[in-house]
């Protein structure tokens, strides 16, 4: 397994989204009264590095190989847990400065990497070779631009800034957060499971089990 990760994982990209979320985070800590949305520019790349570890070249032939989709998701996860102890380590590095709200904030990274994980898996489960380029392309710049201009910001405070108030309630942004975690987390199990229920047949096999119970 750890064989098969060192080679499928692009371990150069990931290394370098890791070594940028370090950078963002150090220049949010040397200035963050200016520099705060560089704290979401770092989330979105954390959602782009994660769907990069299951980006796969060789789909062709690994698609119809007898190893699973969960096999090789649990394999290529060292590089999951890499971009989590990075993020980790800098949030707590630069703790003094986040505004007495690390917990939310290392929960937003957790989130982001979990979701680009599950973005990937599933688009994975359906044939796609390299989800993570689309999701990184995607991600950065979408994340980079809601935490700059912060829309919807009283209803919907993505990333709140300073110490909340008018700048967005830091309570509700975890609770979103926290259902974006559970979603993902959700839809990764389906997609491990093979359970296609975009497809309806989870539906449709609970319909045949009641036929045949009622026959």
């Amino acid at each position: 397994m750890l064989g098969y990760a060192a080679r499928a994982v692009p371990w150069t990209r990931v290394a370098l989204a890791a070594a940028l979320v370090v950078v963002l985070i150090e220049l949010v800590r040397r200035d963050p009264w200016a520099l705060w949305p560089l704290e979401g520019t770092a989330v979105g790349v954390l959602v782009g590095a994660a769907a990069w570890c299951f980006d796969e070249q060789a789909a062709a032939v690994v698609d119809v190989a007898p190893r699973g989709l969960a096999w090789r998701t649990t394999a290529r996860l060292p590089a999951v847990v890499l971009l989590v102890a990075v993020w980790v380590a800098v949030v707590l590095h630069a703790r003094s400065v986040l505004f007495e709200h690390e917990l939310a904030i290392l929960l937003q990274g957790l989130v982001a990497v979990l979701a680009g994980t599950a973005w990937a898996t599933w688009r994975r489960s359906g044939g796609e070779a390299m989800p993570g380029l689309l999701a990184a392309t995607v991600a950065v710049p979408v994340v980079t631009g809601w935490a700059l201009v912060r829309p919807f910001e009283r209803g919907l405070p993505v990333f709140p800034y300073a110490l909340g108030g008018e700048y967005g309630d830091w309570r509700t942004s975890t609770i979103g957060w926290t259902a974006a975690g559970a979603l993902a987390l959700i839809a990764l199990g389906i997609t491990l499971a093979d359970a296609r229920w975009w497809r309806g047949s989870v539906i449709v096999m609970g319909a045949r089990c009641l036929l045949r119970r009622a026959t």
